[in-house]
């Protein structure tokens, strides 16, 4: 055999357990004895042996274990080690042996080697580990958890020397911290080899972990994508969304030459600029007098498709002039299909856009042409106009249509509706109705409208009764136009911070809450955390974009991030009344009297990171504050267009060191059925 070639400490009883023959046995002793034979013939020998030692090997191995190790909330657990899930290259190897729990070990190990279990905690908390092994000349196992940022070292294990591979010894207890669920942890060798029997993993104390439960409040007044009023005709502070016609005449002022610059000058407005934004794209406007401004499409499209024009009532010569848009003529189906792509290819993606809505037929691109309904679009246009937002929505694109009864609209993600009429009216109630028994909410954002001319009484049962609040309930509402002028609702006493009126502003759409915050710090000394929230929406609506959530550990005199890791969570997915448990590790200064804290970021994808262009976006409108009795950081924009800030404050952090675990009064016989714990380690 070649002196190079390494033969496991235990081969005998490898090959032994094996179908070899007694005279190829006495060949092995020969060789191990040191017999010079022909070179050819001893390197082909040698080959034989490992070939048959690494058959035995993968006989004796079996399929690796495929669940998860579910630990014992109380008292100790044992695990066979035979039983791992993974293995590495140079594997360990299982063997049978009259002496070991489940009467099998898990046996000799190269350097470098591992083997992996997946362990699923039952909550978050520090554990004591300890492993049953021999090792004739003693060894160290590196306890590391394996996740999506690579190996973390959780504890070493000292094996000492027994003097034999069949002599045991329980290992000294270590100290591992554990967050809740499944995770892998990995046993490595670093030293020499080792037999390992079993894992013993016992919890520690409960008072390692911090818990604290943030006080509830009603929520911010000012948070994204929410609000009980914007509009391209006012300004109002506490609004977030800002919502804009685009007139297709302007957009559009010759066939295929599109006017972007108008489209920013409207997105500049003062009602909504700095804020996201509803879109709506219109041709038709029911203006009054004169006549001739209800048209707001292109020239050339007139000429092209032609107009309706009479009276409002047919049959009343008195009665106000209107004119509209022939909507079913293929060549307005063909030339709108056009305008929509361009208007969505361009937009879609903008970081401003919060919604564009389903447009372009009837009055104000509402889908009627009250009261002349003989000249509304047919189903046929309507669905047309609809199959071509919905094409080039794209991936995350959110839209609105009107009734949430027509049966042109199917439900579908990212479809939302919008009320034009959102009053406690008969039609009002309507739409709140169909939108809760369809649980149409769910797919998209509800929007609102107060109509104008609308009495005042149902400004004073909406805002100063419980009315408006069950109306809101019931519809899910999101954002809501409110009534105009806006100076006769601000007579209104449940208009004022303290009243009602505020009161549903910040109730309305989703209001992320604190339920509750648990962190442990690392028992290894290397300073990781791990932190769980549980986020309750306590709101009206789900949260309809796939915003990023983050958590960080943070300096608290300077705020400055030590550690921050993105949580894998779909933000959208938090429903009505849900709570999701928020999980992630981060590592905290090693500095002892730095004081550091805890913080929860829900922000937009992008905004934290470098950009040669800044968002017209106020930074207030990328990042979302919980609506808790809690410290927040202000986010700002940094010199290379980069949110900084934006933090929700959990806590600060205290830093404990493990108490040592209850005693648990060992037994001769294992904790679990059918196995034996030999009754002399010695």
């Amino acid at each position: 055999m070649n002196a190079a070639t390494p033969i496991p400490a235990n081969a005998n009883s490898v090959i032994a357990n094996s179908a070899i023959t007694s005279k190829f046995m006495l060949f092995i002793l020969v060789l191990i004895a040191g017999t010079k034979l022909d070179e050819t013939f001893a390197q082909s020998a040698g080959q034989n042996i490992r070939q048959t030692v690494e058959q035995t090997i993968e006989q004796n191995i079996g399929e690796a274990k495929k669940e998860a190790v579910r630990l014992h909330e109380h008292g100790r657990t044992l695990v066979e080690a035979e039983d791992y899930s993974k293995a590495s290259e140079k594997f360990p190897f299982a063997e049978p042996a009259q002496g070991c729990s489940g009467q099998r070990y898990l046996g000799y190990y190269w350097v470098n080697s591992w083997f992996e279990f997946e362990i699923d905690a039952p909550r978050m908390r520090n554990f004591t580990l300890s492993l049953r092994a021999s090792s004739p000349t003693g060894t160290e196992i590196e306890v590391q958890s394996i996740g999506e940022q690579g190996e973390t070292t959780l504890a070493r294990i000292t094996i000492p020397q027994t003097g034999s591979w069949t002599k045991y010894t329980n290992t000294k207890d270590v100290t591992i911290a554990l967050r809740n669920g499944v995770q892998t942890l990995r046993f490595k060798n670093l030293v020499e080899g080792a037999n390992i029997d079993y894992l013993m993993i016992a919890p520690g104390a409960d008072t390692d972990v911090v818990a604290i439960q943030p006080v509830a409040n009603s929520g911010p007044d000012i948070n994204p994508l929410k609000g009980l009023c914007s509009g391209w005709w006012r300004n109002d502070d506490y609004a977030s969304v800002g919502f804009q016609y685009i007139e297709w005449g302007s957009f559009e002022p010759e066939d295929d030459s599109f006017d972007w610059e108008y489209v920013e000058s409207v997105l500049s407005r003062p009602g909504s600029q700095g804020r996201h934004i509803i879109l709506q794209f219109v041709v038709d406007w029911d203006y009054r007098e004169p006549v001739e401004a209800n048209y707001l499409g292109p020239a050339w499209l007139l000429k092209e498709v032609g107009e309706h024009s009479g009276n409002a009532d047919p049959d009343d010569p008195e009665s106000r002039p209107m004119r509209a848009t022939r909507y079913n003529e293929p060549a307005f189906i063909e030339e709108a299909t056009e305008a929509i792509k361009a208007l969505m290819d361009h937009y879609r993606d903008d970081p401003r856009i919060f919604v564009i809505q389903v447009g372009i037929l009837g009055f104000w691109g509402e889908w009627h042409n009250f009261p002349r309904n003989d000249w509304s679009p047919t189903d046929a246009t309507k669905f047309a106009v609809l199959e071509a937002y919905l094409k080039n929505l794209g991936p995350g694109g959110l839209t609105q249509v009107r009734n949430p009864q027509d049966p042109v609209i199917a439900s579908q993600r990212g479809v939302g509706y919008t009320n034009g009429s959102a009053t406690l009216t008969e039609h009002g109630s309507e739409f709140g109705k169909a939108v809760a028994e369809g649980q149409l909410w769910k797919n998209g954002p509800i929007h609102g409208e107060w109509p104008p001319n609308v009495d005042p009484i149902h400004w004073k049962n909406f805002f100063l009764t419980a009315k408006g609040e069950q109306f809101l309930q019931e519809g899910h509402y999101s954002t809501l136009l409110a009534p105009e002028p806006k100076e006769i609702a601000q007579q209104l006493p449940g208009w004022k911070q303290e009243g009602l009126f505020m009161k549903m502003h910040r109730q309305i759409g989703y209001n992320f809450q604190a339920k509750s915050v648990r962190y442990l710090g690392a028992a290894d000394g290397t300073g990781k955390i791990h932190i769980e929230v549980e986020l309750q929406n306590s709101g009206l609506a789900p949260f309809y974009k796939d915003w990023l959530v983050q958590m960080a550990v943070l300096k608290t005199d300077a705020a400055e991030v030590v550690d921050l890791i993105d949580i894998e969570t779909d933000i959208r997915k938090l429903g009505v009344g849900e709570t999701i448990s928020l999980k992630g590790s981060c590592r905290v200064s090693s500095d002892p009297n730095m004081e550091c804290q805890i913080g929860l970021r829900i922000l937009q994808p992008h905004a934290d990171e470098y950009k040669a262009e800044a968002w017209q976006l106020n930074a207030r409108n990328c990042y979302v504050v919980l609506a808790n009795d809690i410290k927040v950081v202000d986010g700002v924009w940094n010199k290379e267009n980069a949110l900084q800030g934006g933090w929700n404050i959990l806590d600060v952090i205290q830093r404990r060191q493990p108490a040592q675990p209850p005693q648990v009064i060992e037994s001769r016989q294992f904790p679990l059925e059918g196995s034996f714990r030999p009754i002399d380690d010695k």
